[in-house]
């Protein structure tokens, strides 16, 4: 039977920090091995950021991008967006930091990312073993037997880095949870975030491929409930675009709300006065034009047909005198233009999964408070970010801390 100091199961972004980390601070001595259940490690990494890999954000200390459990801060905390850049520097990755203080690899490649990762596991004595699906795991003498199909390991500590759910195509198909309940631990309600929003496909379909700047709010019961701004993107049953994304938590959160819907202020930079200023002003010229026409101006073109729809209950409204009540009713459409929410698109569209392990079962080192020697990190746990970077950052930091805190455990015996 093969045998490890310290196994870490899940070769994804928080399993290769943490084993990095637990090499790094068990020293040569210590055996670390990586247990993924995929062909090669680091398969859903290369998909982040659209292949560029945004790995850290420099806003990502600030606890205000997370969501679930809040005793994450005590992590984030201790692992800076600094302390991450000079982490990759001295793995040898050079960065670099575009807009919104998103930090991507310098060549904007993730296969950057993930060679850096695999050479210094390589380096630091790391044992990778790929194809090893584990599906049970025991405690036995003073560590952990874990199984697959076709082999066991025995390790004298064990960290959890599985993923969650989303994005099953790169293997992560909720299987940590399983192992995490078979070890005693909750798992709370997981659903979808960072995923497109559904709504009706009969308002969509026809500006499907259309992309537009706006303000979005999600608003349930009569409450607005989160608001963010960004390009909007429709599609031909949902609403995307990353400011969707940034309310997409909060739908899966509330759950076949009442009356939910999104909504979308076309003109965010000007007021409903100034908006119906401009387009009073607009319309003196307008001579024979349809509002439609009018709005061509202002917005694309299968959105002013829609729109119109949606204020005027048609498209080919004279644009010309437009009454004060015509100019109000397009304004007030404008400034929130509204779309049913029908729940989101599933696992196979999502970049994060919301919900898991909560921390009050772990110390703050990550260390289970249900299962001793065992530590778990990354998607498995109750904890998601926004976009920008902000889900990445949490599986270094938590992976690190799990990583350093595992194999500190082992010199005590």
């Amino acid at each position: 039977m093969q045998k490890a100091d310290l196994a870490v199961v899940g070769g994804g972004a928080s399993g290769m920090a943490a084993a990095l980390a637990a090499a790094r601070a068990g020293g040569r001595g210590t055996s670390v091995a990586v247990l993924e259940k995929n062909d090669r490690v680091g398969k859903k990494l290369l998909l982040t950021g659209n292949g560029r890999c945004n790995l850290t954000n420099r806003c990502a200390g600030e606890s205000s991008h997370y969501h679930g459990d809040a005793a994450a801060h005590r992590i984030l905390k201790d692992f800076s967006p600094e302390q991450a850049l000079l982490l990759f520097q001295k793995l040898g990755l050079l960065c670099r930091e575009l807009d919104g203080g998103r930090i991507y690899p310098y060549s904007l490649q993730a296969a950057s990312v993930l060679n850096v990762l695999r050479r210094n596991l390589d380096r630091r004595g790391v044992e990778t073993v790929c194809g090893f699906d584990v599906k049970s795991i025991q405690r036995s003498h003073g560590g952990f037997l874990l199984s697959s199909p076709q082999r066991e390991l025995f390790a004298r500590r064990l960290i959890l880095a599985a993923g969650g759910s989303a994005c099953p195509r790169s293997g992560s198909d909720g299987g940590g949870a399983l192992l995490a309940k078979a070890l005693g631990h909750t798992v709370g309600p997981l659903f979808p975030s960072l995923v497109q929003v559904k709504t009706d496909p009969a308002r969509v379909r026809p500006l499907k491929g259309v992309r537009c700047p706006a303000a979005v709010s999600f608003r349930a019961e009569g409450k607005i409930l989160r608001a963010s701004a960004g390009e909007v993107q429709f599609t031909e049953n949902a609403l995307s675009g990353i400011c969707i994304f940034e309310l997409s938590r909060c739908v899966g959160e509330v759950r076949a709300p009442k009356n939910a819907e999104i909504l979308l202020d076309l003109f965010p930079e000007h007021s409903p006065e100034k908006l119906k200023e401009l387009l009073r002003a607009a319309s003196v010229g307008a001579g024979g034009w349809t509002v439609s026409q009018l709005l061509e101006g202002f917005l694309p073109k299968a959105l002013t047909i829609e729109l119109s729809k949606s204020a005027l209950g048609g498209a080919s409204t004279p644009a010309g005198r437009l009454s004060d009540e015509t100019l109000d009713r397009l304004v007030s459409a404008a400034k929130g233009y509204a779309f049913p929410v029908r729940g989101t698109l599933s696992w196979d569209h999502a970049q994060v999964t919301a919900g898991g392990v909560p921390l009050s079962e772990l110390t703050e080192r990550l260390e289970s408070k249900k299962c001793g020697g065992l530590y778990l990190c990354g998607e498995l746990l109750d904890v998601d970010g926004d976009c920008g970077g902000y889900n990445l950052h949490w599986a270094w930091a938590s992976g690190v801390t799990a990583g350093r805190a595992a194999a500190e455990s082992l010199k005590g015996g």
